[in-house]
């Protein structure tokens, strides 16, 4: 290849780059400045995983990894069926504070934008607290056709860029924003 079209490849690549990526702190740029900066996407989707997470909490299931505090306890979805390990399905569920769940969207790296957004898209009834059942209603529309609308965008936005920002929500993303949401509820209770 000569120098002049490996020269214009490269020029190329960069005016790409520059106009796919959005605004916005990564996480990898959290982590460090060493770390390798992932580029943005500009629409977010689910990993087939992470669909299915997104279709227990539209069934009313909160999927959790990993342990809570706390005793772990049999619980019962929505529908009276059982629920698997890790998953809780008490209707309503416990309360999350506003205060508490802005902390929860720092600790996954939400500017102050985010913060507000989410939370006044997730506090639905407007009392000030999320529920568990309104948590679950803000997860369940990643899902289908709801998953291109802002708020649920910006949903996937939050869980990726807690995770590795490839655009893809994975299971373990996904699967740790609602563990923190679980956790969360706990301490109050």
């Amino acid at each position: 290849m000569s120098p002049l079209i490996s020269g214009l490849a490269s020029v190329a690549s960069l005016i790409f780059n520059a106009a796919s990526s959005g605004p916005g702190k990564s996480a990898a740029s959290r982590r460090g400045a060493g770390a390798t900066e992932p580029e943005p996407s500009t629409v977010l989707t689910l990993s087939p995983q992470a669909e299915a997470l997104a279709g227990f909490a539209e069934k009313g299931i909160l999927v959790s990894q990993g342990k809570l505090d706390g005793p772990a306890v049999g619980v019962v979805g929505r529908g009276g069926g059982s629920v698997p390990a890790g998953a809780s399905g008490a209707p309503g569920g416990r309360l999350v504070s506003r205060e508490d769940f802005r902390d929860l969207l720092a600790r996954f790296g939400a500017t102050e934008a985010q913060t507000e957004q989410l939370t006044a898209g997730f506090d639905t009834n407007k009392d000030g607290s999320i529920s568990q059942d309104e948590f679950l209603k803000g997860l369940a529309s990643t899902k289908g056709a709801q998953a291109g609308s802002g708020f649920s965008q910006a949903v996937m936005q939050l869980m990726d860029q807690g995770g590795n920002a490839d655009g893809t929500v994975a299971q373990k993303e996904f699967a740790a924003f609602s563990t923190a949401f679980a956790a969360a509820g706990q301490r109050r209770a």
